[in-house]
């Protein structure tokens, strides 16, 4: 087999999963026990890449389960697992697809007591938090995710290794290209299946997530020819601007949720205050839904002109009592020393936070962008459309519709797993398929091509350049003059930087820049499909919230938007979600928080 570009190996396997966090892993795991040869792939180091690693770790499933299957007594029971699909549901803004929220709900249970168990063995812990909630940390989820691949010996692990490109042949994946970063080397995967999770995307300069959240396996998926769906709704929620070195720290979100008899009013840059109604505290101050609150309130204030310099709000503490506060912190602090040194989060030092909470009482914080609800469209076994192609976790849309409240890690749990079973079930009854070598050989050219020009564009600012156009437009609250204007950068970018992307080091090994190049192609497809949704939507809906169209209009835009690559050009459809057991409401509401405060809703979390 000849290239254009030197294939330093090829490696045979029957299931690829790609990814370094609990999509990938537990598909791993899945197709492992059902008797192929597996392979894992991750741009990092596994259970220390991907999002998880970033969470304030707290997961759930119905508290039915969490009584009787993982044994905790204290787990309101009443929470059963219909409660939990209609609530998921309703959290979606109905745009879910109920199948996959069925799979989500029957399916979570069984891979969350046996991840719990890997966080036992593995020394980890893990607390129950009544009434079905579990916490934990980002690193302690590394590591019981490292256990379970311990437990199961025989997978084939490769870390720091980007996979790049899919292949297929006769339109059928079979294939894909990775990168060693450290050495260069190209490496060919040879497959039956792939499964993809990688994580979401996230276009704007202030995110909470891991710095490469860039979209990786949605570009790829979308340039095989699958097609991805929901990409209009990114979740943003209290992220810290202060101090300047903890800036994208979600203390201030974790905070709030062990804190909960801690006070705080929101004030803009004046010092005014935030008008929030009572109404709207009592349903979400501590609760699920104050990420979509904080985005719908702080967002308002801040496309206003009343956010701060650094284009965030203040928290004000100052309306609580000195000594129930620092109580307050300090229980906050021994509670979470069971993962964190005692005064820090995350390995950062909280005593700067402590001391302006303690004296003024103000904490400059922003609305820091957390996970996307888009992503690659599949059905309920995890299959693209694409056969071959299999995908998990925030990779994936579907679940979660307009708006995700909590359990982004479940959902990459019981996914992956079943991600898993349906790519190794796929790779039996499938036979090779050869490599096509001109779809190979033009992937080549086109991976390494920059090495080749003397000069032209950075891939490094190019990657600056989407955020900033994405910050100008498709940030928070939305309108059709902003989204214009991105759209319009966006195709600039695509059409006169991308082109131009050269490297100044022309290493291959542990070349940051082909690294970088290879990840805003994928980023720049994300961010234009985004956009483009955010124009077709012209109405408000979860955390897609337009100011010159804040109705939620059911009769008209109860539906998914997807794309497609067509010859090179974003082709765009609708379809209806599926239902499977909750009926699509008809009506309009005066903006999304309305839709919460209808008592027909019946919403029970």
């Amino acid at each position: 087999m000849e290239f254009t570009r030197k294939v330093s190996k090829i490696i045979e396997t029957d299931v690829l999963t790609v990814g370094g966090s609990g999509a990938s892993v537990t598909a791993a795991i899945a197709a492992h026990r059902s008797g192929v040869s597996v392979t894992l792939v991750s741009k990092g180091k596994v259970g220390h890449s991907g999002n998880a690693i970033m969470a304030g770790g707290g997961f759930s499933i119905d508290g039915e389960s969490a009584y009787s299957l993982c044994g905790m007594e204290n787990a309101d029971r009443k929470f059963t697992k219909e409660v939990l699909f209609e609530s998921i549901v309703k959290e979606s803004y109905y745009i879910s697809d109920q199948n996959m929220v069925e799979q989500y709900v029957e399916e979570s249970p069984e891979i969350v007591k046996e991840v719990l168990q890997w966080g036992k063995e593995a020394g980890q812990k893990f607390i129950f938090a009544p009434p079905y909630n579990w916490i934990s940390a980002g690193l302690s989820w590394g590591k019981a995710l490292r256990q379970g691949l311990k437990e199961n010996p025989g997978i084939k692990v490769m870390e720091d290794v980007m996979i790049v490109e899919l292949l297929k042949n006769e339109g059928q994946i079979n294939g894909a290209i990775g990168i060693d970063i450290y050495t260069g080397e190209i490496i060919l995967f040879k497959t039956k299946a792939v499964v993809l999770g990688t994580g979401g995307f996230q276009p704007c300069t202030l995110k909470n997530t891991v710095t490469d959240m860039t979209g990786d396996g949605i570009g790829m998926a979308y340039r095989a020819g699958a097609r991805v769906a929901d990409m209009e709704f990114l979740l943003a929620f209290a992220t810290a601007l202060y101090p300047n070195e903890m800036k994208g720290s979600i203390y201030p979100f974790v905070m709030e949720f062990n804190m909960r008899d801690v006070k705080y009013d929101v004030r803009d840059s004046n010092g005014e205050l935030i008008d929030i109604p009572q109404e709207i505290i009592n349903l979400s101050r501590g609760k699920k839904l104050s990420k979509l609150v904080s985005m719908y309130y702080w967002g308002k204030a801040i496309e206003e002109g009343k956010g701060t310099q650094n284009g965030g709000v203040y928290l004000d503490y100052q309306d609580n009592d000195k000594d129930k506060l620092k109580k307050s912190l300090e229980s906050f602090y021994e509670r979470f020393s069971a993962w964190h040194k005692y005064g820090y989060y995350k390995g950062e030092d909280m005593s700067k936070v402590t001391q302006r909470m303690l004296k003024d009482g103000l904490i400059e914080v922003g609305l820091g962008f957390e996970y996307s609800m888009g992503g690659i469209l599949v059905d309920e076994k995890m299959r693209s459309d694409l056969p071959g192609l299999f995908a998990a976790g925030e990779v994936t849309s579907g679940v979660f519709g307009a708006n995700r409240v909590g359990d982004g890690l479940t959902e990459m749990l019981c996914q992956g797993y079943r991600a898993g079973l349906s790519a190794s079930e796929f790779a039996k009854s499938s036979r090779d398929l050869d490599i096509d070598k001109v779809q190979m050989n033009t992937l080549l050219e086109k991976i390494t091509k920059p090495f080749n020009r003397a000069d032209g564009v950075s891939s490094i600012n190019v990657h600056r350049n989407i955020e900033k156009a994405c910050d100008e437009g498709f940030g928070v609250i939305r309108n059709e003059e902003g989204l214009l204007k991105t759209l319009k950068e966006l195709q600039r970018i695509k059409s006169e930087e991308m082109p131009n992307i050269c490297f100044k080091n022309k290493s291959f090994s542990y070349n940051y820049e082909w690294i970088d190049y290879l990840q805003v192609e994928n980023l720049l497809i994300c961010a234009e499909a985004g956009v483009r949704a955010a124009l077709m939507r012209k109405e408000s809906r979860g955390c897609h919230i337009r100011s010159d169209y804040p109705e939620l209009d059911h009769d008209n835009y109860l539906f998914r938007i997807i794309a497609k690559d067509k010859d090179g050009e974003m082709e765009f459809d609708t379809k209806k979600p599926v239902v499977t057991k909750a009926p699509l409401p008809k009506g309009k509401k005066e903006n999304v928080i309305e839709y919460f405060l209808d008592k027909n809703l019946e919403y029970k979390r």
